[in-house]
């Protein structure tokens, strides 16, 4: 499912990711998945998104930094991001990965890099990973330098993954 570590290392741009390269990352986003509309109102109501604006699944897409484009379960689309990443079962399967290729005896931690609406910290971290995400305020709140710098830092990394997205969805 997941590239190894030593693949990702040697497949990804050395300039752009030097920062990375002690780090397994992979980026997860979802998208939509078009799906007709049901008579049956509790198959409409748990299908229906409202980000979206039409019934569809969702399903998780991950990229590791060599390009690797994963596609991961298919859920209903009334699934909110953060209740998809603590549940899909992704998660667990990058601790199973990471404890099976071992660099050099030792366990490199997968990097979870996700969009703010996600809420991964606390599953990452009871997997045995890291998570980096944009911060979030309320609308009416304004960021501070250093979270700007963050925000922009992150969006930069998280800019290719929007390929692995256009990529799954031209498949259909």
């Amino acid at each position: 499912t997941f590239a190894s570590f030593e693949e990702d290392k040697k497949l990804r741009n050395p300039q752009k990711w030097a920062k990375s390269d002690k780090y397994r990352v992979i980026q997860w986003d979802m998208t939509n998945v078009p799906a007709p509309k049901f008579g049956d109102a509790s198959l409409y109501r748990a299908t229906y998104n409202q980000y979206y604006g039409e019934n569809c699944g969702k399903p998780g897409i991950g990229i590791q930094l060599c390009g690797w484009i994963l596609l991961w379960k298919l859920w209903t689309g009334a699934v909110e991001d953060g209740t998809y990443h603590s549940k899909a079962g992704y998660i667990a399967a990058q601790k199973n990965f990471q404890k099976a290729d071992l660099v050099d005896g030792k366990v490199i931690k997968f990097h979870n890099i996700l969009d703010r609406g996600y809420q991964g910290n606390v599953t990452a971290f009871r997997a045995d990973q890291d998570c980096l995400q944009p911060p979030s305020s309320r609308s009416d709140m304004r960021f501070t330098g250093e979270q700007t710098i963050h925000s922009g830092t992150v969006a930069r990394d998280r800019s290719g993954n929007e390929r692995g997205v256009r990529a799954m969805k031209r498949s259909g």
